[in-house]
């Protein structure tokens, strides 16, 4: 008689484990469903639009790949992890695909989509081609957006806010280790400083780059950002133009000051702040509850 009844709760914990399998491979084919990847002359990208109208727009920019990863695949993940709240928040998700052909990282520090370069488009030109195409679909059909970014991502996220303040509804930089400091006497992607230059695409492809930033477009974009990094992200950072720190939090620290000492001399209250998360590391998966609250707050 025991041993029947061994049999029996053997057979009915395969049958419980069989099930809780196809609820995980439903519930992750309904997610997947819902994300759709779509192609344009600029690039690709991923979208996905919640089953109640949204209300605004939301753009993901993702980390920098590495050897073995696709620029598609990376996007899809992020994207992924955002629909949680794209649903609590009535979010439309956009995420730019900036694949190494006609965004990726470029020599001599002038690192492609991170700071706003592309090949065929600017990687803030696509950002922005894409939001205006869907701002019709949300209720305040507006073309100001939520914006985030992890590492290289949050290097986008900085030198498109102080690029376009006006487009940025609010945003947050993931843990970057690169920014653009508010100082004419650092050339852009470090500073504001005139950029005059020839960039050369992997693929041979030339062009030429004149790039001058204002001032009080920092000042601006200082009351919408806030930066989110683990407290165990200490890895040493590459010296660069302007920046002062040897690592990620020291150099999140340095730029929040320097931009909300600029915003004073606009007459504008500067608001970046660093939120240090603790015993985390370069990790966005884990980062990104913090972000969102770092975006959204509570409700």
């Amino acid at each position: 008689m025991q041993h029947k009844k061994s049999i029996y709760t053997h057979f009915v914990r395969k049958v419980m484990h069989s099930i809780l399998v196809l609820i995980s491979i439903f519930f992750t084919a309904c997610v997947n469903a819902n994300v759709t990847l779509e192609s344009s002359w600029g690039g690709d990208y991923y979208q996905y639009i919640p089953t109640n109208k949204p209300e605004n727009i939301m753009v993901i920019a993702h980390g920098m790949l590495s050897n073995t990863e696709n620029a598609s695949d990376v996007a899809k993940q992020y994207i992924t992890r955002w629909i949680p709240y794209a649903d609590e928040y009535g979010l439309l998700l956009i995420a730019p695909v900036f694949d190494t052909a006609r965004f990726g990282n470029l020599g001599g520090g002038y690192g492609g989509y991170r700071n706003l370069f592309g090949k065929n488009i600017s990687a803030d030109q696509f950002v922005n081609n894409i939001v205006d195409h869907y701002s019709n679909y949300t209720s305040s059909r507006s073309n100001s957006f939520y914006l985030y970014g992890h590492s290289a991502g949050g290097q986008f996220v900085n030198r498109y806010i102080v690029t376009h303040p006006d487009r940025v509804i609010r945003a947050v930089i993931s843990a970057a280790g690169r920014y653009s400091y508010p100082t004419k006497s650092s050339k852009w992607p470090y500073g504001a400083g005139d950029l005059s230059k020839t960039i050369v695409w992997k693929d041979g492809t030339q062009q030429s780059v004149y790039i001058s930033k204002l001032l009080k477009n920092y000042a601006v974009a200082s009351k919408k950002i806030s930066i989110v990094i683990g407290s165990t992200d200490i890895k040493p950072q590459p010296r660069r133009p302007a920046h002062v720190g040897n690592n990620r939090i020291e150099i999140a620290y340095s730029w929040a000051r320097a931009m909300n000492e600029n915003a004073k001399k606009f007459g504008i209250k500067g608001n970046v702040n660093v939120d240090i998360i603790p015993n985390v590391g370069h990790s966005s998966s884990k980062l990104t509850p913090y972000s969102a609250q770092a975006l959204f707050g509570h409700r």
